[in-house]
């Protein structure tokens, strides 16, 4: 019986001797390798911890079982990074040849976008329109570039997963961000530009950027020349506004498309344009972008707190761009940047 009691402690005592040797190897590797900064968070309290030295001074763990989680952590960077880099090669081989052609495309973070052709339209609204404001002058506006445009409006696991945070009131993945300065709307447009070029799928010249306020108005009506996209009713089933009773946002797309596929043209929240405020020219325009200069920007489409006629095609609105008041639906178009 002594005998295999001295066996199995001797074991043990041999086992623990290993351990020891090994987190000792750990240190002294960790003291030369480049690859592991003086200063670790350390694994136990999360405090920084000098890799050189043998234990943390705040909480006393190892300083070797710091050293081995921090390169665990930093392998597993790596894999994800890589996963996420052959991820990313994959989308751009579907989206690009998709671009040039002109298609409609799903990219990452599932931002559909749908390519809008050139063309003609009346924009504003005729004097004979029910509701309609004196700012509302209509008149030929021609587009001679196509553009595309975001299916639906940014929601906030897109702007989130791009800005890193949520000014939204209404929480909800899928509900369209809000509360978005036309500045951040901006800047958002600014760093998917940046993210989707590092891809490899933005084309040379392109960028994403606000729809000016012609582009939004003329995928709005998408041919149609009535108060709505869909007539000169409207009605709770149609768009979500303050007869729908919901006091709140929905999720993008929960209302029928207009007749070129946009969701939520018509309600919803706002959405910023590209465009300084201001006043129509009487005549016929070719891609008009508004007025050089300004205190307020565009915004469009009525919002779930507006009554029916804020949501007509023609209506207009306006706010500070400091104001956070809108939300954002993206267009990718030949780079004029916003001034």
């Amino acid at each position: 019986m002594k005998s295999l009691l001295f066996a199995i402690l001797f074991g043990l005592m041999l086992v623990g001797c290993g351990e020891e040797a090994k987190k000792e190897a750990v240190e002294e590797e960790a003291k030369h390798d480049p690859s592991v900064p003086l200063l670790i968070p350390c694994e136990a309290c999360g405090g920084n911890v000098a890799k050189k030295t043998e234990k943390c001074l705040k909480c006393g763990h190892p300083t070797s079982d710091s050293v081995v989680a921090y390169k665990e952590a930093q392998e597993l960077a790596r894999i994800r990074a890589e996963r996420e880099r052959e991820r990313q090669e994959l989308i751009t081989k579907r989206v690009k040849p998709l671009i040039v052609k002109r298609e409609n495309f799903v990219t990452d973070n599932k931002l559909e976008m749908i390519w809008v052709k050139p063309g003609t339209f009346m924009m504003g609204s005729p004097v004979s329109e029910a509701d309609r404001d004196r700012d509302e002058i209509q008149r030929q506006v021609t587009l001679t570039n196509g553009f595309y445009l975001g299916k639906y409006e940014v929601t906030q696991a897109q702007w989130e997963r791009v800005m890193g945070n949520n000014p939204s009131e209404n929480k909800g993945a899928d509900r369209p961000v809000e509360e978005v300065s036309w500045y951040d709307a901006v800047e958002f447009c600014k760093k998917r530009t940046e993210m989707e070029k590092k891809a490899g799928r933005v084309p040379q010249g392109m960028s994403y950027q606000l729809p000016t306020e012609a582009q939004w108005e003329y995928a709005c009506r998408a041919g149609t020349t009535t108060k709505y996209s869909w007539g000169d009713d409207i009605n709770p089933k149609l768009a979500n506004y303050t007869d729908s009773g919901l006091k709140k946002t929905m999720a993008v797309g929960s209302y029928r498309p207009n007749p070129w596929g946009f969701y939520d043209m018509h309600g919803n929240v706002w959405e910023w344009c590209a465009d300084w405020f201001g006043e129509y020219p009487t005549s016929s325009v070719t891609d008009p972008i508004g007025v050089a200069s300004g205190s307020i920007r565009v915004s469009r489409g009525g919002s779930w707190d507006y009554v029916g006629p804020y949501l007509r095609s023609a209506k207009r609105n306006y706010s500070p761009p400091a104001t956070s008041s809108a939300s954002v639906l993206v267009s990718n178009q030949a780079s004029k940047p916003a001034v």
